[in-house]
């Protein structure tokens, strides 16, 4: 609850001193008592001027002899004297000594008033001034955040359609692009698929798939018999007598799959190649025999043709006695889990022999 605060004014002086006066009419008592009374009535708590201005008003009533006492200090009582009796008659003189005792200490008190107003009113206008800039400042931010915000979904937007449009033409252009332009475009929509999401990554999806079918198109117009290199009796200048039958290179290898702290790339990066070799149809730059090694999409061949691909460049690198390919080792290993985990398990069903391919 709050309390009220002692205005000094001619009002209040003389409310105080008649309240004094009448106080001590029947008899003495102690002055303290009769300022705590008085701040009891109007509910002045401990104010620092009510308790100066009752201090001075004590020391000019007794001054003027209005009141007595028989010892100095307000803890001793005082008692009224026939003066004071009569001058709770003629209040003027009450006047006369606000005049010449409080007057100029009440001007001094409301000067310090007006400029304490004043200077609250000049700090609540600048905080107020402060705070519209800040909202302005914040409001600008907002707007500036929110256009920026606009224009990035309208660029990607504009984004969204050129890819979708120049998806279409890429789609619809596939069949007069000989097989490398083929494997590359498989290849940097595989990886874009696999750093990318939601419609932006369907798009480059469609585009695998769409470059997927075509392979499986033109695998079907491979002669069944196919021509291979005639051996010759020519010395090489390698080792050994020469290759007489050239080695087969992986799928992977030709679908992009790298591993390693050098070229190798992101594990997202090789799982969706892994699960595009593994679902998807393969290019046709091995022959029909290469492909057939490699058995149908999602077939159990071609997982075991993956995995023990996989397993064996990791064994065989774990034979070296040279260091340095444990970024690789640690790469294949986790993709090989990952074919286990996926396919192995989840897809087939298998339950044994693990991962031990």
């Amino acid at each position: 609850m709050s309390r009220s605060k002692f205005e000094l004014n001619l009002d209040t002086v003389r409310k105080l001193a008649l309240f004094v006066l009448n106080s001590l009419a029947d008899q003495p008592k102690e002055w303290v008592a009769v300022g705590k009374a008085y701040q009891e009535l109007h509910g002045f708590g401990d104010d620092p001027i009510f308790n100066q201005v009752f201090v001075r008003l004590f020391t000019v009533m007794r001054d003027e002899m209005w009141v007595g006492s028989p010892q100095e200090g307000p803890k001793f009582t005082v008692g009224l004297t026939f003066k004071g009796q009569t001058v709770i008659r003629h209040e003027a003189e009450i006047d006369l000594i606000y005049k010449r005792h409080f007057h100029s200490w009440a001007k001094t008190i409301e000067a310090a008033a007006r400029k304490r107003r004043h200077l609250d009113q000049q700090r609540a206008a600048k905080e107020q001034k402060v705070q519209k800039m800040q909202e302005k400042a914040k409001s600008k931010e907002a707007r500036r955040k929110e256009e920026v915000k606009r224009q990035a979904k309208a660029r990607q937007k504009r984004e969204m359609s050129s890819l979708v449009e120049s998806g279409k033409r890429i789609r619809s252009s596939l069949s007069k692009s000989n097989n490398e332009q083929l494997l590359n475009l498989w290849k940097a929509n595989t990886s874009r698929a696999a750093n990318s999401t939601g419609q932006k990554k369907n798009e480059h999806l469609l585009i695998v798939s769409a470059v997927e079918k075509e392979w499986r198109r033109r695998v079907r117009d491979l002669p069944e018999v196919e021509a291979f290199k005639w051996p010759t009796t020519d010395v090489g200048s390698g080792h050994g007598g020469g290759d007489f039958e050239r080695a087969e290179e992986s799928f992977l290898k030709v679908l992009g799959y790298t591993v390693g702290k050098t070229n190798g790339l992101p594990a997202s990066t090789r799982q969706l190649i892994l699960d595009r070799c593994f679902s998807g149809h393969l290019p046709p730059v091995e022959g029909i025999s290469a492909l057939r090694m490699w058995g149908e999409p999602k077939s159990a061949l071609r997982l075991r043709k993956i995995a023990y691909h996989i397993a064996g460049l990791a064994k065989n690198f774990k034979k070296m006695q040279s260091r340095g390919y444990e970024d690789a080792i640690s790469d294949w290993e986790d993709d090989l889990k990952y074919m286990h985990d996926k396919y192995y398990v989840l897809h087939f069903g298998f339950s044994w022999p693990g991962r031990g391919l």
